[in-house]
Parts: structure tokens; C-alpha cells; sequence
């Protein structure tokens, strides 16, 4: 995934509709991942007969995962574009800002 989207061909480069979706689903992750795993908490809970002690705990290490996921994507697509301006600007630009 080092690779630049402008090192990609134009045919397989994603259109900027594609790359704006891409990049507008972290608030359904974090909630989803903490949705779903709190679903599969209550039924361990249920089966186990427990105190909604999974519930709680799944539900927690699903929204962790998911906001430790966007973060380092977030890092990524900074470093990449990181690259690609100082690729487009040249090593002369930089110094001068």
C-alpha cells in the first residue's frame, strides 16, 4: 500500500467519488464494529448466563479496533500525501517554506 495514486495508471486509479466514499466511512465503522460486537457479547453473555460483562467488553475492544484502524489509516493518507507533494514540488520547494 506504499504505492502513490499517482504512480497508479488512470484505469485503475479510483475516481474521486470512489475516493471521497472511501474516506467518509469512519464514524459508520467506529459505531458498527462497536454495535456488532457488543451483539456477539450479549449472546455469549446469554449463553454463558453471565452478567452483561461481554457486552460491555466486546463492545469496547470493537471500538478500540475501529478507532486504532482509522488512525493509522488517517497516518497513512498523510504520509502518502506527504510524498506526492514533495514528489510534485521537487526537493527545492520544501527547503524554501
Amino acid at each position: 500500500m506504499s504505492s502513490s495514486l499517482l504512480d497508479m495508471p488512470d484505469t485503475t486509479r479510483p475516481t474521486k467519488l470512489t475516493e471521497t466514499l472511501l474516506q467518509s466511512t469512519g464514524g459508520y465503522e467506529l459505531v458498527l464494529s462497536a454495535l456488532i460486537m457488543g451483539f456477539l457479547g450479549y449472546g455469549v453473555d446469554r449463553w454463558l448466563n453471565t452478567t452483561p460483562f461481554f457486552v460491555l467488553a466486546l463492545s469496547a475492544f470493537g471500538f478500540l479496533g475501529a478507532a486504532f484502524s482509522l488512525y493509522y489509516r488517517f497516518k497513512q493518507q498523510l504520509e502518502l500525501l506527504a510524498n506526492e507533494r514533495q514528489l510534485v514540488d521537487g526537493p527545492n520547494e520544501r527547503q524554501q517554506r
